[in-house]
């Protein structure tokens, strides 16, 4: 039993450790090309999808409240990342807590 366990921790080390990789690799590329020409355009049509984002991209939450870039959307696209970490995160913790050993 001793093997299972220890493979199944390095699993979820290294699962932990790709998920965090990829968030800080993301971060990096989003400090490097904040600011600079490189920042995507966004299509400002009228169609819907793209007046929801705009609307979304716009509000007080990503234009004032989180603002580590001054890019919104790199706001908003790690604001999501944040979220699906710490529910990740939940998922992991919560069944270990109320798991009978």
């Amino acid at each position: 039993m001793a093997g299972i366990e220890k493979t199944h921790n390095f699993n979820l080390a290294k699962h932990w450790m790709i998920t965090i990789g990829i968030f800080l690799i993301v971060q990096l590329i989003f400090i490097a090309v904040d600011g600079t020409s490189l920042e995507p355009n966004m299509n400002d049509s009228d169609k819907l999808f793209a007046r929801l984002g705009r609307w979304i991209l716009d509000s007080k939450l990503f234009s004032e409240w989180i603002t580590p870039y001054s890019f919104p959307f790199f706001n908003m696209f790690m604001t999501i990342h944040v979220i699906a970490i710490l529910i990740a995160t939940g998922l992991y913790i919560i069944p270990s807590i109320f798991s009978k050993k």
